[in-house]
C-alpha cells in the first residue's frame, strides 16, 4: 500500500506497522510526493486534511507529526458504525466523487496511536497507592469502552472502507485463543519456609486471634501446592497454561519462598520442562533495572535458561523504562497490560502489539499481551460473587472471539485456600475453559 502523508516520521512508521501490518497483513510504503501519489497505481491510503478521489482517506490531525507529549483534549463521541471515535475531523469539501473512494470522518490513526502507546498514562498524574496509572483515570473507562477491544473494532470497519475501493484484496487472518496464564507470587504457603518465616507467621495469627498450628507441620497438601490442578483444567481444553516466577522475598510485597531453595528449584523446573514460563519482576523491579536484572540471573541460575516472557509483580509498570529494561534484557513478551481494579483491555485491543518509548519516539522490540481479567480483580477488587465473575468471564471470552484475538486471563496458585476467603472459587477457574 502506498500512503500520502506529510512527513514519515516514528509514530506514523509505529502506528501504520500495528494496523496495516500486525492487523490487516498489508505492507506499506510513505511518500509526501502528491504528485507522485496520485499517479500511482498501487493500493493507495490518503493521510491528510485534503480528500483524494479513488483512494481510501484517513484524515489527519497534528498528534503523529508531533514530538513533545503534550496532554490532548480529547471528545469521545458515540457513533453506530464505529462505537467510539474522538479526533473527530470534517473535511472543508466532500465532492462528488467519479469513482469509488472511501473516507473515514475521524483519524483512525492518531486515536489507535494514543491508545496503543499508552500516551495518557504518561500525561496523567493520577495514580493508586502503588503508584499505578488507574482504570478509573483512563478514557476508556471514563467513555464506557474499557470492555470493548475498540481498535479490533476500527480495524474491522476499516477493512470495508478499503474494500470498497479495493474489493480484490485480501487480509491477513486471526484466530480466537485462550491463554491461561499463572502468577506465582507464592510458591507454596509453608513448604520452603525457614524458621523465622514459620515463626513470623505464627505470630501474625495470634495477633489476628486466629491461632494457626498449622505452620509448624509438615504439610503435604499445602494450600497454594495447586500445579497439578491448574494445568490439568487447562490441559483437557488444549489450553496453553503459562507460569510467571516471583523470584524475591526481601519485601514488604515480594515474600515468595527463597527462590534457591530445594522447594523452589524443584517446583520451578519441573513447571519448566513442560511449560513455557517467565519471570515475575518484584515490586521494585519495575523501576530498578539493578534489581531485574539480577532476578533474571537468579532465574537463569535457578532454571538453567534466560526468561523471555514477563510479567510485573502488582501490575506495576513505570513507562517506558519497565519496557526499555526488559528490551536489555532480551525479554520477547510482556504480560503485565492489565488493570488491577477493573476487567478490560487497558490498552483497547485483544490483539499482540509491539511497545512504543513516547519519550524517544522509538518502537521496542517488545511485543505486548494484554490481559483481560484476574482472579484478584473479580474477588477483591470489584468484590464480585461466583456467579457473576463467571459470568463476567463469560461475556469477556464471547467479545474476544467476536474479534477472534487473545483471551488472557491471570490467576494464581494461591486462589484457593479457603482460610483466605476463596472456597469454592474452583468453579470459577473452571469457567475459563468451558
Amino acid at each position: 500500500m502506498l500512503v500520502f502523508a506529510a512527513e514519515e516520521n516514528d509514530r506514523i512508521k509505529y502506528i501504520l506497522d500495528q494496523i496495516l501490518v500486525q492487523q490487516l497483513g498489508i505492507n506499506y510504503k510513505i511518500t509526501d510526493n502528491l504528485d507522485y501519489f496520485t499517479k500511482s497505481k498501487s493500493i493507495r491510503l490518503n493521510y491528510s486534511p485534503n480528500i483524494i478521489e479513488g483512494v481510501v482517506n484517513i484524515p489527519s490531525n497534528s498528534l503523529l507529526f508531533e514530538t513533545k507529549i503534550i496532554p490532548q483534549k480529547i471528545e469521545v463521541i458515540d457513533d453506530p458504525i464505529w462505537l467510539k471515535v474522538f479526533f473527530k475531523f470534517a473535511y472543508e469539501e466532500v465532492p462528488d466523487f467519479q469513482i469509488e473512494t472511501s473516507f473515514l470522518t475521524f483519524d483512525l490513526l492518531s486515536a489507535g496511536f494514543y491508545l496503543l502507546s499508552r500516551y495518557e498514562e504518561y500525561t496523567s498524574e493520577q495514580r493508586d497507592e502503588h503508584n499505578r496509572f488507574k482504570a478509573s483515570s483512563s478514557i476508556a473507562y471514563k467513555n464506557n469502552f474499557l470492555k470493548i477491544p475498540l481498535i479490533d473494532h476500527w480495524v474491522e470497519e476499516f477493512k470495508k472502507k478499503i474494500l470498497a475501493v479495493y474489493p480484490a484484496l485480501s487480509f491477513k487472518s486471526h484466530h480466537f485463543t485462550k491463554i491461561n496464564t499463572i502468577d506465582i507470587d507464592f510458591a507454596y504457603k509453608y513448604k520452603g519456609r525457614t524458621k523465622l518465616e514459620i515463626a513470623k507467621k505464627y505470630l501474625g495469627s495470634l495477633l489476628r486471634f486466629k491461632p494457626n498450628y498449622d505452620v509448624f507441620k509438615s504439610i503435604e497438601n499445602d494450600p497454594y501446592d495447586t500445579y497439578n490442578y491448574l494445568t490439568r483444567f487447562a490441559g483437557t481444553s488444549n489450553i496453553e497454561t503459562k507460569f510467571f516466577f516471583l523470584l524475591a522475598n526481601n519485601g514488604k510485597h515480594d515474600k515468595n519462598i527463597n527462590p534457591e531453595s530445594i522447594e523452589a528449584i524443584e517446583l520451578y523446573n519441573r513447571l519448566s520442562e513442560s511449560h513455557k514460563c517467565g519471570i515475575h519482576p518484584s515490586y521494585k523491579a519495575s523501576f530498578d533495572f539493578n534489581l531485574l536484572k539480577s532476578e533474571v540471573d537468579t532465574f537463569k541460575k535457578v532454571t538453567g535458561n534466560a526468561p523471555k516472557i514477563s510479567r510485573y509483580h502488582f501490575l506495576k509498570l513505570k513507562l517506558p523504562e519497565s519496557f526499555k529494561n526488559l528490551v536489555k534484557l532480551e525479554i520477547e513478551a510482556d504480560y503485565t497490560l492489565c488493570y488491577a481494579d477493573q476487567i478490560g483491555f487497558r490498552a483497547s485491543t485483544c490483539r499482540p502489539f509491539e511497545a512504543y518509548d513516547l519519550i524517544n519516539n522509538t518502537k521496542f522490540d517488545l511485543l505486548l499481551y494484554s490481559p483481560c481479567i484476574m482472579d484478584v480483580t473479580l474477588k477483591n477488587y470489584l468484590n464480585y460473587d461466583q456467579v457473576t465473575a463467571k459470568q463476567c468471564i463469560k461475556e469477556m471470552i464471547e467479545v474476544t472471539q467476536k474479534y477472534q484475538g487473545k483471551f488472557i486471563s491471570i490467576w494464581h496458585n494461591s486462589s484457593f485456600d479457603k482460610e483466605e476467603g476463596w472456597l469454592g472459587w474452583e468453579k470459577v477457574y473452571e469457567s475459563l475453559f468451558e
